[in-house]
Protein backbone atom coordinates (compact mmCIF):
# COMPACT_ATOMS: atom_id res chain seq x y z
CA UNK A 1 0.00 0.00 0.00
CA UNK A 2 1.78 3.20 -1.20
CA UNK A 3 4.62 1.82 -2.71
CA UNK A 4 7.16 3.75 -3.05
CA UNK A 5 7.66 6.16 -5.85
CA UNK A 6 10.96 6.33 -6.30
CA UNK A 7 11.33 2.93 -7.85
CA UNK A 8 7.98 3.61 -9.90
CA UNK A 9 9.13 7.22 -11.65
CA UNK A 10 7.48 6.91 -15.07
CA UNK A 11 7.01 10.71 -16.96
CA UNK A 12 4.05 10.58 -19.44
CA UNK A 13 2.23 13.49 -20.94
CA UNK A 14 -1.22 13.04 -19.08
CA UNK A 15 -4.33 12.53 -21.75
CA UNK A 16 -6.87 14.72 -20.80
CA UNK A 17 -8.99 14.30 -23.48
CA UNK A 18 -11.99 12.91 -23.18
CA UNK A 19 -12.27 8.77 -22.44
CA UNK A 20 -15.77 6.58 -24.34
CA UNK A 21 -15.28 3.71 -21.61
CA UNK A 22 -16.53 3.71 -18.43
CA UNK A 23 -14.25 2.77 -15.76
CA UNK A 24 -14.53 -1.23 -14.91
CA UNK A 25 -13.86 -1.83 -11.04
CA UNK A 26 -12.66 -5.18 -9.94
CA UNK A 27 -12.99 -6.82 -6.80
CA UNK A 28 -10.07 -8.64 -5.58
CA UNK A 29 -11.12 -10.19 -2.35
CA UNK A 30 -8.48 -11.09 -0.03
CA UNK A 31 -10.09 -12.86 2.89
CA UNK A 32 -9.54 -16.41 3.71
CA UNK A 33 -12.45 -18.76 3.42
CA UNK A 34 -15.51 -18.58 6.22
CA UNK A 35 -14.60 -14.94 7.21
CA UNK A 36 -15.33 -11.34 6.04
CA UNK A 37 -16.15 -10.98 2.49
CA UNK A 38 -16.69 -15.39 2.32
CA UNK A 39 -18.66 -15.16 5.93
CA UNK A 40 -21.40 -18.16 5.20
CA UNK A 41 -23.59 -17.10 8.37
CA UNK A 42 -27.21 -17.11 7.26
CA UNK A 43 -28.91 -13.95 6.74
CA UNK A 44 -32.09 -12.61 5.22
CA UNK A 45 -32.69 -10.50 2.93
CA UNK A 46 -32.16 -6.52 3.68
CA UNK A 47 -32.55 -3.23 2.12
CA UNK A 48 -33.10 -4.37 -1.24
CA UNK A 49 -29.53 -6.53 -0.90
CA UNK A 50 -30.69 -10.29 -1.68
CA UNK A 51 -27.76 -11.91 -0.35
CA UNK A 52 -28.38 -15.08 1.82
CA UNK A 53 -25.24 -14.98 3.69
CA UNK A 54 -23.28 -12.28 5.90
CA UNK A 55 -20.46 -12.61 3.26
CA UNK A 56 -22.56 -12.19 0.17
CA UNK A 57 -24.24 -9.79 1.69
CA UNK A 58 -21.39 -7.69 1.48
CA UNK A 59 -19.82 -8.13 -1.56
CA UNK A 60 -23.20 -7.38 -3.38
CA UNK A 61 -22.49 -3.79 -1.31
CA UNK A 62 -18.76 -3.85 -2.65
CA UNK A 63 -19.70 -4.81 -6.12
CA UNK A 64 -22.92 -1.76 -5.85
CA UNK A 65 -20.46 0.43 -5.23
CA UNK A 66 -17.53 -0.25 -7.73
CA UNK A 67 -20.62 0.13 -10.32
CA UNK A 68 -21.45 3.68 -8.69
CA UNK A 69 -17.72 4.61 -9.16
CA UNK A 70 -18.00 3.21 -12.52
CA UNK A 71 -20.28 4.53 -13.88
CA UNK A 72 -19.72 7.97 -12.60
CA UNK A 73 -15.69 7.70 -14.28
CA UNK A 74 -14.42 6.58 -17.54
CA UNK A 75 -10.72 5.28 -18.01
CA UNK A 76 -9.80 2.21 -20.61
CA UNK A 77 -7.89 0.64 -17.87
CA UNK A 78 -9.57 -1.60 -15.23
CA UNK A 79 -9.59 -0.64 -11.79
CA UNK A 80 -8.08 -3.49 -9.42
CA UNK A 81 -9.35 -3.34 -5.82
CA UNK A 82 -8.19 -5.40 -2.47
CA UNK A 83 -11.03 -5.70 -0.09
CA UNK A 84 -10.69 -7.53 3.06
CA UNK A 85 -12.30 -7.37 6.87
CA UNK A 86 -9.68 -7.20 9.50
CA UNK A 87 -8.90 -6.41 13.17
CA UNK A 88 -8.82 -2.32 13.03
CA UNK A 89 -7.87 -0.26 15.91
CA UNK A 90 -11.29 0.10 18.19
CA UNK A 91 -12.33 0.45 21.40
CA UNK A 92 -15.70 -0.38 23.68
CA UNK A 93 -16.83 3.73 22.31
CA UNK A 94 -14.92 4.63 18.94
CA UNK A 95 -12.52 3.50 16.54
CA UNK A 96 -11.38 2.98 12.56
CA UNK A 97 -14.22 1.78 10.75
CA UNK A 98 -12.02 0.85 7.73
CA UNK A 99 -9.36 2.58 5.84
CA UNK A 100 -7.99 2.58 2.36
CA UNK A 101 -6.02 4.16 -0.28
CA UNK A 102 -3.63 4.02 -3.60
CA UNK A 103 -1.33 0.42 -3.53
CA UNK A 104 0.91 2.06 -5.89
CA UNK A 105 2.39 5.63 -6.82
CA UNK A 106 3.39 6.97 -9.96
CA UNK A 107 5.33 10.60 -11.12
CA UNK A 108 3.51 12.07 -14.18
CA UNK A 109 4.38 15.09 -15.68
CA UNK A 110 2.42 17.93 -17.04
CA UNK A 111 3.06 21.20 -16.51
CA UNK A 112 4.84 19.99 -13.05
CA UNK A 113 5.98 16.44 -11.91
CA UNK A 114 3.36 15.40 -9.25
CA UNK A 115 2.76 11.81 -7.85
CA UNK A 116 -0.97 10.20 -9.09
CA UNK A 117 -2.05 6.72 -7.44
CA UNK A 118 -2.30 4.26 -9.84
CA UNK A 119 -5.75 4.37 -10.38
CA UNK A 120 -6.10 7.89 -12.15
CA UNK A 121 -2.58 8.06 -13.26
CA UNK A 122 -3.60 4.93 -15.64
CA UNK A 123 -7.02 6.95 -16.64
CA UNK A 124 -4.60 9.73 -17.51
CA UNK A 125 -2.31 8.01 -19.42
CA UNK A 126 -4.38 4.85 -21.33
CA UNK A 127 -2.45 2.36 -20.40
CA UNK A 128 -1.76 -0.17 -17.08
CA UNK A 129 1.60 0.95 -15.96
CA UNK A 130 1.90 -1.32 -13.85
CA UNK A 131 2.52 -3.89 -16.36
CA UNK A 132 4.66 -1.15 -18.53
CA UNK A 133 6.87 -0.70 -15.57
CA UNK A 134 7.04 -4.84 -15.00
CA UNK A 135 6.30 -4.48 -11.49
CA UNK A 136 5.03 -7.17 -9.05
CA UNK A 137 3.12 -9.46 -11.09
CA UNK A 138 1.49 -10.86 -7.78
CA UNK A 139 0.45 -7.44 -6.95
CA UNK A 140 -1.83 -5.91 -9.63
CA UNK A 141 -4.05 -3.71 -7.13
CA UNK A 142 -4.58 0.00 -7.92
CA UNK A 143 -6.61 0.29 -4.38
CA UNK A 144 -6.36 -1.06 -0.71
CA UNK A 145 -9.37 -1.19 1.42
CA UNK A 146 -9.91 -2.83 4.90
CA UNK A 147 -13.16 -3.20 7.17
CA UNK A 148 -13.45 -3.21 10.75
CA UNK A 149 -14.14 -7.25 11.32
CA UNK A 150 -14.38 -6.96 15.13
CA UNK A 151 -16.77 -3.74 15.14
CA UNK A 152 -19.84 -4.61 17.40
CA UNK A 153 -17.94 -7.02 19.00
CA UNK A 154 -17.18 -6.57 23.06
CA UNK A 155 -14.74 -3.72 22.92
CA UNK A 156 -14.96 -2.60 19.65
CA UNK A 157 -17.91 0.14 19.31
CA UNK A 158 -20.15 -2.39 21.19
CA UNK A 159 -23.51 -2.61 20.13
CA UNK A 160 -23.11 -1.20 16.58
CA UNK A 161 -23.21 -3.59 13.37
CA UNK A 162 -22.78 -3.57 9.71
CA UNK A 163 -25.81 -2.59 8.02
CA UNK A 164 -25.72 -4.52 4.34
CA UNK A 165 -29.08 -2.75 2.85
CA UNK A 166 -28.90 -0.86 -0.48
CA UNK A 167 -31.76 1.45 0.58
CA UNK A 168 -30.25 4.32 2.62
CA UNK A 169 -32.30 3.29 5.48
CA UNK A 170 -30.06 2.38 8.24
CA UNK A 171 -31.32 1.34 11.67
CA UNK A 172 -30.32 2.98 14.60
CA UNK A 173 -26.98 1.21 16.03
CA UNK A 174 -25.63 -0.01 12.78
CA UNK A 175 -22.97 2.12 10.16
CA UNK A 176 -23.96 1.86 6.20
CA UNK A 177 -21.60 -0.37 4.70
CA UNK A 178 -22.32 1.12 1.33
CA UNK A 179 -21.46 4.70 2.10
CA UNK A 180 -18.54 3.28 4.14
CA UNK A 181 -17.31 1.64 0.97
CA UNK A 182 -18.27 4.48 -1.39
CA UNK A 183 -15.90 6.92 1.06
CA UNK A 184 -12.93 4.30 1.25
CA UNK A 185 -13.23 3.41 -2.51
CA UNK A 186 -13.11 7.22 -3.25
CA UNK A 187 -9.79 7.80 -1.53
CA UNK A 188 -8.39 5.23 -3.53
CA UNK A 189 -9.39 7.16 -6.98
CA UNK A 190 -7.87 9.97 -5.62
CA UNK A 191 -9.36 11.91 -2.69
CA UNK A 192 -5.78 11.37 -0.91
CA UNK A 193 -2.71 13.88 -0.25
CA UNK A 194 0.25 12.36 0.16
CA UNK A 195 2.05 14.77 2.58
CA UNK A 196 3.17 14.04 5.82
CA UNK A 197 0.20 15.64 7.81
CA UNK A 198 2.31 16.70 10.87
CA UNK A 199 5.35 17.80 9.44
CA UNK A 200 3.49 19.38 6.49
CA UNK A 201 6.68 18.04 4.00
CA UNK A 202 5.84 16.71 0.67
CA UNK A 203 6.10 12.76 -0.35
CA UNK A 204 9.94 12.48 -1.87
CA UNK A 205 9.70 16.46 -2.50
CA UNK A 206 6.81 16.45 -4.81
CA UNK A 207 3.16 17.07 -4.69
CA UNK A 208 0.15 15.23 -5.88
CA UNK A 209 -2.69 15.41 -7.62
CA UNK A 210 -4.92 16.26 -4.72
CA UNK A 211 -2.25 18.69 -2.78
CA UNK A 212 -2.24 20.27 -6.13
CA UNK A 213 -5.42 22.09 -4.95
CA UNK A 214 -4.87 22.86 -1.33
CA UNK A 215 -4.85 26.94 -0.42
CA UNK A 216 -4.06 28.41 2.74
CA UNK A 217 -6.58 31.39 2.71
CA UNK A 218 -4.40 33.08 5.79
CA UNK A 219 -1.19 33.25 3.96
CA UNK A 220 -3.11 33.31 0.30
CA UNK A 221 -0.40 30.72 -0.84
CA UNK A 222 -0.97 27.37 -2.41
CA UNK A 223 0.48 24.26 -0.60
CA UNK A 224 2.58 23.81 -3.43
CA UNK A 225 4.24 27.08 -3.17
CA UNK A 226 4.48 26.66 0.79
CA UNK A 227 6.91 25.22 2.58
CA UNK A 228 6.81 22.53 5.65
CA UNK A 229 6.49 24.42 8.77
CA UNK A 230 3.80 26.89 6.72
CA UNK A 231 2.18 23.93 5.61
CA UNK A 232 2.16 21.88 9.12
CA UNK A 233 0.26 25.11 10.50
CA UNK A 234 -2.52 25.26 7.65
CA UNK A 235 -3.09 21.66 8.35
CA UNK A 236 -4.02 22.59 12.03
CA UNK A 237 -5.97 25.49 12.27
CA UNK A 238 -9.55 25.29 11.60
CA UNK A 239 -10.68 27.15 8.40
CA UNK A 240 -7.27 27.71 7.38
CA UNK A 241 -7.34 24.98 4.20
CA UNK A 242 -9.35 24.89 1.53
CA UNK A 243 -9.71 23.69 -2.20
CA UNK A 244 -9.57 25.76 -4.67
CA UNK A 245 -10.78 22.74 -7.88
CA UNK A 246 -13.64 25.08 -9.95
CA UNK A 247 -15.77 21.79 -9.96
CA UNK A 248 -16.35 21.20 -5.85
CA UNK A 249 -16.66 24.79 -5.36
CA UNK A 250 -19.06 25.30 -8.16
CA UNK A 251 -20.94 21.77 -6.37
CA UNK A 252 -20.29 23.41 -3.00
CA UNK A 253 -22.33 26.68 -3.82
CA UNK A 254 -25.60 24.15 -5.00
CA UNK A 255 -26.01 21.97 -2.30
CA UNK A 256 -24.27 23.27 1.04
CA UNK A 257 -26.75 25.23 2.77
CA UNK A 258 -26.27 29.16 4.13
CA UNK A 259 -24.41 29.70 7.49
CA UNK A 260 -25.21 32.04 10.43
CA UNK A 261 -22.47 34.90 10.59
CA UNK A 262 -21.98 37.51 13.09
CA UNK A 263 -22.73 40.93 10.76
CA UNK A 264 -21.82 43.62 12.90
CA UNK A 265 -24.56 46.76 12.45
CA UNK A 266 -21.97 49.54 13.69
CA UNK A 267 -19.66 51.63 13.51
CA UNK A 268 -19.13 51.86 9.96
CA UNK A 269 -16.01 50.60 9.52
CA UNK A 270 -17.31 46.79 10.23
CA UNK A 271 -20.65 47.50 9.56
CA UNK A 272 -22.29 44.53 7.15
CA UNK A 273 -19.18 42.49 7.81
CA UNK A 274 -19.82 39.00 8.03
CA UNK A 275 -17.40 37.28 10.76
CA UNK A 276 -17.48 33.33 10.28
CA UNK A 277 -18.50 31.36 13.46
CA UNK A 278 -17.94 28.97 15.84
CA UNK A 279 -21.52 27.09 17.86
CA UNK A 280 -21.75 25.93 21.25
CA UNK A 281 -22.06 22.73 22.32
CA UNK A 282 -23.72 24.25 25.91
CA UNK A 283 -26.62 26.73 25.91
CA UNK A 284 -28.74 27.66 23.66
CA UNK A 285 -28.32 26.92 19.90
CA UNK A 286 -27.03 30.21 18.06
CA UNK A 287 -29.50 31.21 15.43
CA UNK A 288 -30.43 34.65 14.01
CA UNK A 289 -34.08 34.41 15.74
CA UNK A 290 -32.04 34.18 19.52
CA UNK A 291 -28.90 35.96 19.06
CA UNK A 292 -29.82 39.90 19.74
CA UNK A 293 -28.85 42.48 17.94
CA UNK A 294 -27.11 44.25 20.91
CA UNK A 295 -24.10 46.59 21.72
CA UNK A 296 -20.91 44.18 21.97
CA UNK A 297 -19.19 44.90 25.40
CA UNK A 298 -15.57 43.63 26.13
CA UNK A 299 -15.71 41.91 29.27
CA UNK A 300 -13.19 43.06 31.96
CA UNK A 301 -13.23 40.70 35.22
CA UNK A 302 -10.52 42.60 36.83
CA UNK A 303 -7.74 40.56 37.25
CA UNK A 304 -5.17 39.98 34.77
CA UNK A 305 -2.09 38.45 36.94
CA UNK A 306 -4.67 35.70 38.35
CA UNK A 307 -3.63 31.72 37.91
CA UNK A 308 0.32 32.18 37.20
CA UNK A 309 -0.05 35.46 35.22
CA UNK A 310 -1.61 33.98 31.99
CA UNK A 311 -4.86 35.43 32.32
CA UNK A 312 -6.07 39.15 31.05
CA UNK A 313 -8.92 40.96 32.39
CA UNK A 314 -10.76 40.22 28.74
CA UNK A 315 -10.55 36.80 29.26
CA UNK A 316 -13.35 36.26 31.44
CA UNK A 317 -12.19 34.50 34.21
CA UNK A 318 -8.94 35.12 35.76
CA UNK A 319 -10.17 36.80 38.45
CA UNK A 320 -10.82 33.73 39.93
CA UNK A 321 -7.10 32.97 41.33
CA UNK A 322 -5.17 30.40 42.14
CA UNK A 323 -7.08 27.58 43.89
CA UNK A 324 -10.45 28.04 42.60
CA UNK A 325 -12.85 25.61 40.60
CA UNK A 326 -14.89 26.21 37.79
CA UNK A 327 -18.07 26.80 39.94
CA UNK A 328 -16.76 29.97 41.49
CA UNK A 329 -18.20 33.02 39.92
CA UNK A 330 -17.20 36.59 39.59
CA UNK A 331 -18.52 39.88 38.95
CA UNK A 332 -17.12 41.86 35.98
CA UNK A 333 -16.08 45.00 37.29
CA UNK A 334 -17.87 46.03 33.77
CA UNK A 335 -21.03 44.56 34.83
CA UNK A 336 -23.53 47.19 34.26
CA UNK A 337 -22.17 47.73 30.81
CA UNK A 338 -22.51 43.91 29.75
CA UNK A 339 -25.92 43.22 31.53
CA UNK A 340 -28.26 42.72 28.50
CA UNK A 341 -25.52 42.84 26.12
CA UNK A 342 -23.33 40.79 24.14
CA UNK A 343 -20.55 39.74 26.32
CA UNK A 344 -17.15 39.70 24.00
CA UNK A 345 -14.49 37.34 25.76
CA UNK A 346 -11.10 36.74 24.82
CA UNK A 347 -10.53 32.54 24.38
CA UNK A 348 -7.96 31.12 27.45
CA UNK A 349 -7.82 30.18 31.17
CA UNK A 350 -10.65 28.70 31.91
CA UNK A 351 -13.28 26.25 29.64
CA UNK A 352 -15.55 27.69 26.84
CA UNK A 353 -18.82 27.02 29.16
CA UNK A 354 -17.31 28.60 32.04
CA UNK A 355 -16.95 31.86 30.57
CA UNK A 356 -20.45 31.59 28.67
CA UNK A 357 -21.78 30.61 32.83
CA UNK A 358 -20.02 33.39 34.34
CA UNK A 359 -21.15 36.04 31.08
CA UNK A 360 -24.83 35.35 32.02
CA UNK A 361 -24.04 35.56 35.68
CA UNK A 362 -23.12 39.01 34.88
CA UNK A 363 -26.46 39.41 32.72
CA UNK A 364 -25.27 39.10 29.12
CA UNK A 365 -27.84 38.14 26.48
CA UNK A 366 -25.21 36.50 24.50
CA UNK A 367 -21.83 35.53 24.01
CA UNK A 368 -18.73 35.93 21.46
CA UNK A 369 -15.56 34.21 21.97
CA UNK A 370 -12.65 35.10 20.59
CA UNK A 371 -9.99 32.34 19.58
CA UNK A 372 -6.30 32.89 20.20
CA UNK A 373 -5.52 31.36 16.77
CA UNK A 374 -6.54 30.94 13.05
CA UNK A 375 -9.93 29.80 12.52
CA UNK A 376 -12.89 29.17 14.66
CA UNK A 377 -13.75 26.05 16.02
CA UNK A 378 -17.01 24.29 18.15
CA UNK A 379 -16.94 24.62 21.29
CA UNK A 380 -17.33 21.46 23.87
CA UNK A 381 -18.57 21.31 27.27
CA UNK A 382 -16.90 22.61 30.14
CA UNK A 383 -16.04 20.79 33.35
CA UNK A 384 -17.99 20.67 35.36
CA UNK A 385 -21.08 21.26 33.32
CA UNK A 386 -22.85 24.82 34.17
CA UNK A 387 -26.49 25.73 33.22
CA UNK A 388 -26.35 27.73 30.61
CA UNK A 389 -28.79 29.22 28.56
CA UNK A 390 -27.79 32.14 26.68
CA UNK A 391 -26.45 31.49 23.09
CA UNK A 392 -22.17 32.01 22.17
CA UNK A 393 -20.52 31.48 19.12
CA UNK A 394 -16.87 31.88 18.53
CA UNK A 395 -15.22 34.12 15.57
CA UNK A 396 -11.58 33.96 14.94
CA UNK A 397 -8.55 35.83 15.76
CA UNK A 398 -7.97 38.16 12.84
CA UNK A 399 -11.92 39.10 12.84
CA UNK A 400 -11.87 39.26 16.87
CA UNK A 401 -8.69 41.73 16.33
CA UNK A 402 -10.91 43.75 14.14
CA UNK A 403 -13.64 43.61 16.06
CA UNK A 404 -11.92 45.03 19.42
CA UNK A 405 -10.48 47.68 17.09
CA UNK A 406 -13.72 49.04 16.19
CA UNK A 407 -15.78 48.14 19.46
CA UNK A 408 -17.16 51.45 20.73
CA UNK A 409 -20.37 51.93 19.90
CA UNK A 410 -20.16 48.17 18.04
CA UNK A 411 -23.27 46.20 17.90
CA UNK A 412 -23.88 43.13 15.78
CA UNK A 413 -26.59 40.29 15.30
CA UNK A 414 -26.46 36.55 14.03
CA UNK A 415 -27.43 36.15 10.53
CA UNK A 416 -27.91 34.24 7.51
CA UNK A 417 -25.61 35.18 4.63
CA UNK A 418 -24.95 33.95 1.38
CA UNK A 419 -21.87 32.25 2.94
CA UNK A 420 -21.88 28.47 2.83
CA UNK A 421 -21.34 26.12 5.54
CA UNK A 422 -18.43 24.76 4.71
CA UNK A 423 -16.87 27.00 2.44
CA UNK A 424 -14.43 30.47 3.33
CA UNK A 425 -15.12 34.01 2.15
CA UNK A 426 -14.20 32.94 -1.02
CA UNK A 427 -16.85 29.96 -1.80
CA UNK A 428 -13.60 28.14 -1.30
CA UNK A 429 -14.31 24.55 0.64
CA UNK A 430 -12.94 23.67 3.51
CA UNK A 431 -10.54 20.59 4.22
CA UNK A 432 -10.36 19.00 7.63
CA UNK A 433 -7.80 20.65 9.95
CA UNK A 434 -8.29 19.65 13.23
CA UNK A 435 -5.83 21.65 15.70
CA UNK A 436 -4.66 17.97 16.69
CA UNK A 437 -3.25 16.38 13.64
CA UNK A 438 -5.18 13.15 12.97
CA UNK A 439 -2.78 11.40 10.39
CA UNK A 440 -5.56 9.32 9.26
CA UNK A 441 -7.86 11.96 8.65
CA UNK A 442 -6.44 15.21 8.88
CA UNK A 443 -6.96 16.85 4.92
CA UNK A 444 -7.78 14.25 2.75
CA UNK A 445 -11.32 14.94 3.84
CA UNK A 446 -13.93 17.50 3.75
CA UNK A 447 -13.93 19.64 6.81
CA UNK A 448 -17.00 18.52 9.62
CA UNK A 449 -18.43 21.57 9.35
CA UNK A 450 -19.88 21.36 6.15
CA UNK A 451 -23.68 21.56 5.94
CA UNK A 452 -25.37 19.10 4.41
CA UNK A 453 -22.52 16.04 5.71
CA UNK A 454 -20.38 15.09 2.41
CA UNK A 455 -19.94 11.54 1.62
CA UNK A 456 -15.86 12.37 2.01
CA UNK A 457 -15.82 14.21 5.68
CA UNK A 458 -14.01 12.09 8.00
CA UNK A 459 -16.75 10.71 10.13
CA UNK A 460 -19.43 8.14 9.32
CA UNK A 461 -23.12 10.33 9.16
CA UNK A 462 -26.62 8.68 8.66
CA UNK A 463 -27.17 11.70 6.92
CA UNK A 464 -25.30 10.83 3.44
CA UNK A 465 -27.09 8.78 0.92
CA UNK A 466 -24.05 7.87 -1.66
CA UNK A 467 -26.48 5.59 -3.53
CA UNK A 468 -28.20 8.33 -4.73
CA UNK A 469 -26.06 11.52 -4.07
CA UNK A 470 -21.82 11.60 -4.12
CA UNK A 471 -22.34 15.56 -3.47
CA UNK A 472 -18.72 16.59 -3.86
CA UNK A 473 -17.02 13.60 -4.77
CA UNK A 474 -17.30 13.58 -8.41
CA UNK A 475 -16.54 17.11 -8.81
CA UNK A 476 -13.03 16.41 -6.69
CA UNK A 477 -12.47 13.83 -9.04
CA UNK A 478 -12.67 16.42 -11.92
CA UNK A 479 -10.62 18.37 -10.30
CA UNK A 480 -7.90 16.10 -10.07
CA UNK A 481 -8.29 14.91 -13.70
CA UNK A 482 -10.74 12.00 -14.10
CA UNK A 483 -12.99 12.03 -16.65
CA UNK A 484 -16.33 12.37 -15.43
CA UNK A 485 -19.28 11.14 -17.39
CA UNK A 486 -20.90 13.50 -19.33
CA UNK A 487 -23.81 10.90 -20.38
CA UNK A 488 -26.46 8.65 -19.12
CA UNK A 489 -26.32 5.72 -17.32
CA UNK A 490 -26.30 2.43 -19.35
CA UNK A 491 -27.50 -1.03 -18.98
CA UNK A 492 -27.56 -4.08 -21.17
CA UNK A 493 -23.83 -4.24 -21.95
CA UNK A 494 -22.92 -0.81 -21.81
CA UNK A 495 -25.20 0.08 -24.90
CA UNK A 496 -28.91 0.66 -23.69
CA UNK A 497 -29.52 4.61 -22.75
CA UNK A 498 -31.50 4.71 -19.84
CA UNK A 499 -32.15 8.60 -20.45
CA UNK A 500 -30.78 9.08 -16.61
CA UNK A 501 -27.81 11.33 -16.23
CA UNK A 502 -24.92 8.94 -14.69
CA UNK A 503 -23.89 11.88 -12.84
CA UNK A 504 -25.61 15.49 -12.84
CA UNK A 505 -24.99 18.73 -10.09
CA UNK A 506 -25.09 18.60 -7.20
CA UNK A 507 -23.11 14.94 -7.21
CA UNK A 508 -26.26 12.91 -8.17
CA UNK A 509 -25.89 10.11 -9.19
CA UNK A 510 -28.98 8.22 -10.08
CA UNK A 511 -28.12 7.07 -13.80
CA UNK A 512 -24.88 5.31 -11.91
CA UNK A 513 -27.38 3.76 -9.48
CA UNK A 514 -29.26 2.33 -12.13
CA UNK A 515 -26.26 0.66 -13.29
CA UNK A 516 -25.37 -0.64 -10.13
CA UNK A 517 -29.25 -2.01 -9.58
CA UNK A 518 -28.88 -3.94 -12.48
CA UNK A 519 -26.21 -6.02 -11.24
CA UNK A 520 -27.96 -6.49 -8.01
CA UNK A 521 -31.38 -7.39 -9.31
CA UNK A 522 -30.02 -10.03 -12.00
CA UNK A 523 -28.19 -11.99 -8.84
CA UNK A 524 -30.05 -15.63 -9.02
CA UNK A 525 -32.87 -14.17 -11.25
CA UNK A 526 -35.11 -15.78 -13.69
CA UNK A 527 -36.39 -13.41 -16.38
CA UNK A 528 -39.51 -12.82 -14.40
CA UNK A 529 -38.12 -11.87 -11.43
CA UNK A 530 -35.15 -10.06 -12.91
CA UNK A 531 -37.42 -7.49 -14.89
CA UNK A 532 -39.89 -7.75 -12.00
CA UNK A 533 -36.62 -6.08 -9.18
CA UNK A 534 -35.71 -3.43 -12.53
CA UNK A 535 -39.72 -2.42 -12.11
CA UNK A 536 -39.88 -1.60 -8.80
CA UNK A 537 -36.58 -0.10 -8.48
CA UNK A 538 -37.64 2.49 -11.69
CA UNK A 539 -41.37 2.88 -9.43
CA UNK A 540 -38.99 3.98 -6.10
CA UNK A 541 -36.67 6.26 -8.10
CA UNK A 542 -40.16 8.18 -9.87
CA UNK A 543 -41.74 8.38 -6.44
CA UNK A 544 -39.29 9.84 -4.46
CA UNK A 545 -39.02 12.25 -7.40
CA UNK A 546 -35.39 11.28 -8.64
CA UNK A 547 -36.35 10.15 -12.21
CA UNK A 548 -39.82 11.09 -14.41
CA UNK A 549 -42.10 8.74 -15.84
CA UNK A 550 -40.16 9.33 -19.75
CA UNK A 551 -36.98 7.98 -17.78
CA UNK A 552 -38.83 4.85 -15.84
CA UNK A 553 -40.24 3.54 -19.71
CA UNK A 554 -36.62 3.72 -20.51
CA UNK A 555 -35.20 2.02 -18.38
CA UNK A 556 -37.87 -0.86 -18.30
CA UNK A 557 -37.07 -0.67 -22.01
CA UNK A 558 -33.33 -1.91 -21.35
CA UNK A 559 -34.60 -3.92 -18.70
CA UNK A 560 -36.96 -5.72 -20.85
CA UNK A 561 -33.84 -6.20 -23.17
CA UNK A 562 -31.76 -7.55 -20.14
CA UNK A 563 -34.23 -10.05 -19.52
CA UNK A 564 -34.40 -11.14 -22.62
CA UNK A 565 -31.21 -12.54 -22.47
CA UNK A 566 -31.53 -14.47 -19.07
Amino acid sequence: MNKSILALTVAASLAWSSMANAADVKLINEDPAGVGLNDTTPVTPVGGNPGKTRGEQARIVYRFAMDMWGGVLESSQTVNIYASFAPLNCTATSGTLAQAGANWLFLLTSDKTRIYGSALADALTGEDLHKTLALDPNDPGDIFSQFNGKLGQAGCLDGMSWYFGLDGNTPSGQVNFLNVVMHEIGHGLGAQGFLNKTSGALNSGYSDAYTRFAYDNVLNMKFEDMNNAQRATAMKTPGRTVWTGGNVNYNASLILNKRNTLRPTAPAAIAGKDYEVGYAAFGALATPANFPNRTMVLVDDGNSTANGGVGTTSDGCSALGAGTTNTSTITYVNAAAVAGNIAVIDRGTCSFEYKAKIAQDNGAAAVVIINNTAGVIDMARGNPVSTVTIPTVMISLADGTELKANLAGAAAGLTLSNLTAGTDGAGRTRLYSPTTVAPGSTFSHFDTVLSPDALMEPFDSPTVQANYNADLTPGLFADIGWTVNPGNGKIFNGICDTGVDAVSDGGLVIGANVEAMNTVCKVGATRTSYYNCMNAHAGKLQAIGLINGTQKTKILTCARRESDRL
